[in-house]
C-alpha cells in the first residue's frame, strides 16, 4: 500500500501522537509496514525517555499543621514513579499516620506529568497509544479515595506490561490490580455477602460489552446460543455468579483475619480463602467445580470471558473506534476479531491484532478519524513543533477545563472518544489557551527550538511552515486563512519569534488540527 506525505500524516495521528518533524516524510519513504515493524520491536524501556523524566522537577508546598506535619516548600523531582506499591500504599492517611494532602496527591500528579511527556516524546508511539486506549477501557478514578489515587502507578505498570501483550493476561493484571479493587468495591467482598460492582463492570465494560447483555431473559437457559453452542450474552444470574467467583480477589490493607491475625498493610493483591466462596457455579452454561482452588473460579471465569466471541467483537471494535476513526468501519473490525480470536494463545495477541488493524488502507482514509482528545492534541502540538514538556498542575487545570484530566473519569465506563465532550465553546476556548500557552512557552513547556529560525520572514511562508509541520500537506489551507487574518489584524509582515509562537498557536487552533 502506497504512503504518500499526507498518508503518513494521518497515519501518524492515528497511530502515533501526531509527527514530529521529518517523521512523516520518513514513513512516507519506508512504507507503513517497515513503520509497524519498529513500533513493535521497540523495548518496553527508553532510557532516553527515562532521563528525561529523571531530569523533571515539580514543587509541593503546605502550610504546618500543628502536631501532624511540619511545613514544606520545595521542587522535588519525580521520585514516586519509581516507587513499590507498598512505599506507595504508606502515603494512605490513617488516625496514627496523618499524612498532607499534596503528598497524597504526588503520586497521582507525578504519573499524570509522566503520562503527557511519554505521549509527546517517546519513540514507541504506538505502545503509548495502546496504553492509553486500555486506561480507558479499565478506566479507574483518583477521586474515589487515596487507596486508588495511590495505586495508579501500580495500575498503569500493569497496564504497561501487557499493553501489546495477551488480552486474557492483561485481563487478570486488571482483576488483580489494587486501584481497579478498591475502585469497585471488590476489596470488601465476601462470601455470603459478594459485592457485584467489579464483576457487573467486568463483564458490561471489559470483555462481553453491553451489546451482550440480554436481561431480558429470565434465566441463562433462555439466552440465545452462538455457532458454537455457547451462550451469546449474559443475564444478571451471570453477574452473581462472577461475582461469587471473586470473593476473596482482595488487597491487604490490615485487615484483621481473626482475633490473632491481620493482613499486611502493603496494599497489595492478596486473596483470602476463608472470604470466598468455594460452591459450585455456573457461568455462561458452564459449570464451575466445586472447591477448585485457590483463585480456580475466578480465573475460569476470566477464561471464559476472553474466549468469548463477544468479548472480541466488543474490544476489537472499541480499539478500531479509537484507532481509525468513529464510526469503526466494519471490514476492519472484521480483519481485527479474526486476529484476536485467532491468536488467542499468542504471547503478542493484542499487538497481532492492532497490526491486522492497521493492515488496509482505513488507517490513512481522509474520511475516517475522530476529533483529539485535549490530551492527544497537547501532545500532537508538542511533537509537531518538538516542544520541550516540562509540565504542572496548572496543565491539568486546563485540560480539565477542555474535558480531559488524566485519571479523572469519574466513572468505571472510561473518557469518552465521542466529540460532544469537548466541542462546546467553553471546552474549545480552554483547548485553544491551552495550545497557545503550549506555543508560546507557557504550560510548563519550554520555547519551540523551530521558531527562532524562521521568524523575520513573510508572514505567509512562516505561517505556511507552521501548518506544513502540524498537518502536512492538508495544511495548505489553514496556512492560507491564518495569513490572510494575520494581514488583515495589521499584524507584522516580518513575524518576530514570539510572533511566530503567536501564529503557530493559530495554526493549531484550526479546526482541522482537531481532528486525527
Amino acid at each position: 500500500m502506497p504512503t504518500g506525505p499526507d498518508a503518513a500524516h494521518r497515519i501518524l495521528a492515528r497511530a502515533a501522537y501526531g509527527a514530529q518533524p521529518g517523521e512523516a516524510a520518513s514513513l512516507a519513504r519506508q512504507g507503513l509496514p517497515a513503520w509497524l515493524d519498529h513500533q513493535l520491536a521497540l523495548p518496553a524501556e527508553e532510557p532516553a525517555l527515562d532521563a528525561r523524566l529523571a531530569a523533571l522537577r515539580l514543587p509541593i508546598r503546605y502550610p504546618a499543621e500543628d502536631g501532624r506535619w511540619p511545613a514544606m516548600e520545595d521542587s522535588r523531582p519525580l521520585t514516586r514513579l519509581g516507587q513499590s506499591q507498598p512505599a506507595l500504599f504508606r502515603l494512605r492517611p490513617r488516625e496514627d499516620r496523618p499524612v498532607p494532602p499534596p503528598e497524597v496527591d504526588r503520586p497521582r500528579l507525578e504519573l499524570s506529568v509522566a503520562t503527557l511527556v511519554r505521549k509527546a516524546t517517546a519513540e514507541a508511539q504506538l505502545r503509548e497509544r495502546l496504553v492509553e486506549f486500555w486506561h480507558d477501557h479499565f478506566s479507574v478514578a483518583y477521586t474515589a479515595g487515596p487507596a486508588v489515587s495511590l495505586s495508579l502507578i501500580e495500575h498503569d505498570r500493569r497496564i504497561r506490561g501487557e499493553a501489546l501483550g495477551n488480552f486474557r493476561a492483561l485481563l487478570e493484571a486488571m482483576a488483580t490490580s489494587p486501584a481497579m479493587l478498591f475502585y469497585l468495591n471488590n476489596q470488601s467482598s465476601r462470601a455470603g455477602a459478594p459485592n457485584e460492582n467489579y464483576a457487573r463492570e467486568l463483564l458490561e465494560l471489559h470483555t462481553l460489552g453491553r451489546p451482550a447483555y440480554l436481561g431480558a431473559a429470565r434465566s441463562a437457559r433462555d439466552v440465545p446460543r452462538d455457532a458454537a453452542g455457547q451462550p451469546a450474552g449474559y443475564v444478571d444470574a451471570d453477574v452473581w455468579e462472577a461475582a461469587r467467583a471473586f470473593t476473596g480477589w482482595t488487597v491487604a490493607a490490615g485487615q484483621a483475619l481473626d482475633p490473632g491475625r491481620r493482613l499486611p498493610d502493603s496494599g497489595e493483591f492478596a486473596f483470602v480463602e476463608p472470604w470466598h466462596d468455594p460452591y459450585q457455579k455456573l457461568f455462561l452454561g458452564r459449570p464451575l467445580d466445586p472447591f477448585a482452588g485457590a483463585m480456580a473460579h475466578g480465573r475460569a471465569v476470566l477464561d471464559i470471558l476472553a474466549g468469548h466471541p463477544a468479548t472480541a467483537r466488543f474490544v476489537c471494535g472499541k480499539l478500531v473506534r479509537f484507532l481509525v476513526g468513529d464510526p469503526a468501519p466494519e471490514p476492519v473490525v472484521a480483519r481485527a476479531v479474526a486476529a484476536f480470536r485467532a491468536q488467542a494463545a499468542a504471547p503478542d495477541q493484542i499487538a497481532r491484532t492492532v497490526r491486522a488493524i492497521l493492515a488496509g488502507p482505513e488507517i490513512a482514509d481522509p474520511r475516517l478519524g475522530r476529533m483529539r482528545r485535549p490530551l492527544d492534541a497537547l501532545a500532537a502540538a508538542a511533537r509537531a513543533y518538538a516542544v520541550p514538556l516540562a509540565p504542572g498542575a496548572a496543565v491539568f487545570g486546563q485540560m480539565a477545563a477542555a474535558g480531559q484530566l488524566p485519571f479523572g473519569w469519574a466513572s468505571p465506563d472510561g473518557q469518552p472518544l465521542e466529540a460532544e465532550l469537548y466541542a462546546g465553546a467553553g471546552a474549545l476556548r480552554s483547548r485553544w489557551a491551552l495550545l497557545a500557552g503550549l506555543a508560546r512557552a507557557g504550560m510548563g513547556a519550554g520555547p519551540s527550538p523551530l521558531f527562532e529560525p524562521i521568524a523575520g520572514q513573510p508572514a505567509p511562508e512562516v505561517a505556511g511552515h507552521l501548518a506544513a509541520l502540524a498537518l502536512g500537506p492538508a495544511g495548505g489551507p489553514v496556512a492560507a486563512t491564518v495569513a490572510r487574518v494575520w494581514a488583515e489584524a495589521g499584524r507584522p509582515d516580518r513575524p518576530a519569534t514570539a510572533e511566530v509562537a503567536e501564529l503557530a498557536g493559530w495554526v493549531l487552533a484550526a479546526p482541522a488540527f482537531q481532528r486525527s
